[in-house]
């Protein structure tokens, strides 16, 4: 009894070939999804390969190298700036004793948590939106308008009224971070939905698909690039919001444990505070950028 060969398919991305076999029906559909994952993980790249990682690297240890000769040379005073070695001692000491009856860890928390809630509500209501409203032209046509008045207002703007509104708590915090990013990701799901390509759409007609079947493998996969690259604006400026809203009106966070320490003259705390706040920043932003090279693979090569 001749048995047939087993067939097999191999997925390849930059010279690395990946085998899928054929008999991946645990995945419930195919091959496809299981190239898909196969692509995200694949590719395995060593953070310290990279030239540009260790000149990267070079420039901070260099800056950090400047900043503490100027403590130590005394060219510039410790009450204006406090040098590297004064704020290492400031994060073990609030490490061990806190700051002002906080934590450091409930600081950030209560920083990373408002702004990811804001962000996340925002990214929930503005990619349906701005995705309807990219293939819709009734509904842009009723919410364009406000949406292109919302984007260019400073959201502190509505801080005064939302703590009115909703009080000193969180919930003014989440609002403005809502306001904040909801029409940078309203109006990049539109733009996405808005660059598909016509050929494509008038091929997946001419092959009978339904509205439906368009828009999930042709719109969505076209716009996902332009939506991810507004997901990471909206989250930058969302993350700079909940900062200046906590300098305002808060009782923790690292905005509010720098405005704090500035009215003592703590300068190790709000250097330490800065430091925090963008090292978290550049986190939230990288993150964002693995998911955009992991998932829209086809950047690029359209």
């Amino acid at each position: 009894m001749s048995t047939t060969p087993r067939k097999r398919f191999f997925f390849e991305k930059k010279n690395q070939k990946t085998f899928i076999p054929d008999d991946a029906s645990f995945l419930k559909g195919t091959r496809q999804r299981w190239e898909v994952l196969c692509f995200f993980f694949s590719e395995k790249k060593s953070f310290t390969s990279s030239p540009k990682t260790w000149l990267g690297l070079a420039s901070v240890c260099t800056a950090l190298a400047v900043w503490q000769l100027l403590g130590t040379l005394g060219l510039v005073s410790s009450d204006l700036l406090a040098s590297p070695a004064d704020v290492v001692r400031a994060l073990v000491d609030i490490l061990r004793h806190g700051y002002r009856e906080t934590s450091l860890q409930e600081n950030v928390i209560a920083t990373l948590g408002r702004c990811l809630v804001g962000f996340a509500l925002a990214t929930l209501a503005g990619v349906p939106l701005g995705l309807w409203m990219g293939t819709n032209r009734i509904t842009e046509g009723a919410c364009g308008w406000i949406i292109q008045f919302m984007r260019p207002l400073p959201p502190l703007s509505y801080l005064v009224l939302l703590i009115l509104w909703f009080g000193t708590g969180d919930a003014s915090k989440i609002v403005l971070l809502f306001l904040a990013a909801f029409p940078t990701i309203t109006i990049a799901a539109m733009s996405g939905a808005r660059q598909t390509s016509k050929l494509r759409l008038q091929a997946a007609q001419s092959l009978g698909a339904s509205k439906l079947q368009i828009f999930r493998y042709v719109v969505l996969p076209s716009a996902s690039s332009m939506i991810l690259t507004g997901l990471r604006i909206a989250l930058s400026g969302a993350f700079s919001s909940v900062v200046a809203a906590e300098l305002m009106s808060a009782s923790d966070g690292l905005g509010w444990m720098i405005f704090s320490a500035s009215r003592f003259e703590r300068n190790d705390v709000v250097m330490l505070g800065i430091i925090l706040l963008g090292l978290f920043g550049m986190a939230l932003s990288h993150g964002l950028r693995l998911i955009d090279h992991r998932l829209i693979h086809w950047r690029g090569r359209e």
